[in-house]
């Protein structure tokens, strides 16, 4: 298989061939056959191509999202005040079960 470059020249020259006979007659179904088959044998791209090369063009397109939630997550953990659950929390943790169960009691 020529490279991109030998590509690009054929197909350059197919479509200045096409233009230059736009008055001649149309290709007939026959032609529109052969060509299709010979669109549907061409190798696919996928084929070739491992799964890492697969995981990592996930991952580069994944992680930019990642990141922008993770900074997120960052400032509003920064910014929402956990002192005052962090207290009540240490009261609970600190209490023991008798407390718990006779404080309705006490009053």
């Amino acid at each position: 298989m020529g490279s991109r470059k030998d590509e690009r020249e054929r197909l350059e020259k197919a479509l200045a061939a096409a233009y230059r006979n736009r008055g001649a007659p149309e290709p007939d179904e026959e032609w529109e056959a052969r060509v299709m088959r010979a669109i549907r044998n061409v190798p696919d791209e996928v084929q070739g191509i491992s799964s890492a090369d697969l995981f990592g063009r996930l991952f580069w397109r994944v992680c930019p999202v990642a990141c922008a939630v993770l900074i997120l997550l960052a400032a509003a953990v920064f910014r929402y005040d956990v002192t005052s659950q962090q207290d009540l929390v240490h009261m609970i943790t600190d209490d023991t079960i008798e407390t718990v169960l006779l404080e309705p009691y006490n009053g």
